[in-house]
């Protein structure tokens, strides 16, 4: 019998918690799909919160847009975590392809590969309708919490 990780049993009610303030709260983060080394995570973004005015109308900064993948990217490194273990980004990198509109973005990630002490993880953030406005990379350390 196979026994659920404990990240990914406890991540929804984390969220639950994580929902009312900070950075989770400002981007209305949402869990899709979750799994061991798996996950789906959306966001709301808005003009006013999120913003950057341009002549061809509003995009979404580039710095909440990393805070999407930042956060999927610890996330889907924590579904893997022991008991007594949470996550911290070490190393993060994202690419961007092109602007994003303010609305619902969606950030899918996975484990790549863990050791003790490290998960080398990979994200894609799409537009709401699926074009790929970036991609990110991190290497997530695991500490005690």
């Amino acid at each position: 019998m196979n026994e659920v990780p404990y990240g990914v049993r406890t991540l929804p009610e984390l969220y639950k918690e994580w929902a009312a303030t900070g950075m989770i709260a400002n981007i209305g983060t949402r869990i899709l799909e979750l799994g061991p080394g798996t996950l789906t995570l959306e966001g709301h973004f808005t003009e006013q919160a999120h913003g950057f005015p341009t002549s061809r109308g509003a995009i979404v900064h580039g710095g909440a847009i990393a805070t999407l993948a930042d956060e999927t990217l610890a996330s889907v490194a924590f579904t893997l975590a022991e008991e007594g273990e949470t996550t911290v980004t070490a190393d993060l990198k994202v690419d961007y392809y092109r602007p994003g509109r303010p609305g619902r973005l969606v950030c899918h990630a996975r484990v790549r590969h863990r050791t003790r002490r490290l998960a080398f993880c990979e994200a894609t953030v799409e537009q709401d309708g699926g074009d790929v406005i970036a991609e990110a990379r991190a290497v997530i350390a695991y500490v005690r919490a």
